[in-house]
């Protein structure tokens, strides 16, 4: 599974037939998310640590209010999609293809070189902590340990 598999999928749910076959080809489950954390934080999570991804679901009602219409009638809502870089403690670094980029992106280095000038920087006392671009209608994201290495990469739909 890679990231250019996931984002099709964007604004689909637990209804999404195509969706949840994808997940169970890697041995996950969209049944797997709690509608009680949904309801609760009003977002819900699959981690697929070996694949360095985590798919970040939205209940429906906050997806709605923040981000627009879902493609279908489900409840829990692919909102974003985190791909996780080299460091990391628990998820193994995602080694796949990266959208709008022809190769690696390990350091902001490359994200700038991949990208180009991002929309958006955040800085805290002289530290990039994140760059933030818009591609294809989605929000980009690349986020950074201290040392300017990658954290994540997450892709996601923009608040309207």
């Amino acid at each position: 599974m890679t990231l250019n598999d996931l984002l099709p999928f964007f604004g689909h749910s637990e209804l999404n037939t195509n969706l949840d076959q994808l997940l169970k080809s890697v041995g996950a489950s969209i049944q797997s998310l709690s509608a009680k954390t949904l309801r609760a934080e009003g977002s819900d999570a699959i981690e697929l640590k070996s694949l360095g991804l985590e798919l970040a679901f939205w209940e429906r009602e906050g997806y709605e209010r923040k981000m627009g219409a879902p493609r279908d009638a489900g409840k829990a809502i692919l909102a974003a999609v985190f791909a996780y870089g080299p460091g990391g403690k628990s998820f193994k670094p995602y080694t796949g293809p990266i959208p709008f980029s022809s190769g690696p992106i390990v350091k902001r280095q490359d994200a700038l070189a991949e990208f180009g000038a991002p929309d958006v920087t955040e800085e805290d006392d002289d530290v990039v902590e994140w760059d933030q671009w818009t591609k294809d209608g989605l929000q980009v994201r690349a986020t950074y340990h201290d040392d300017g290495s990658l954290w994540n990469l997450s892709f996601s739909i923009p608040f309207k």
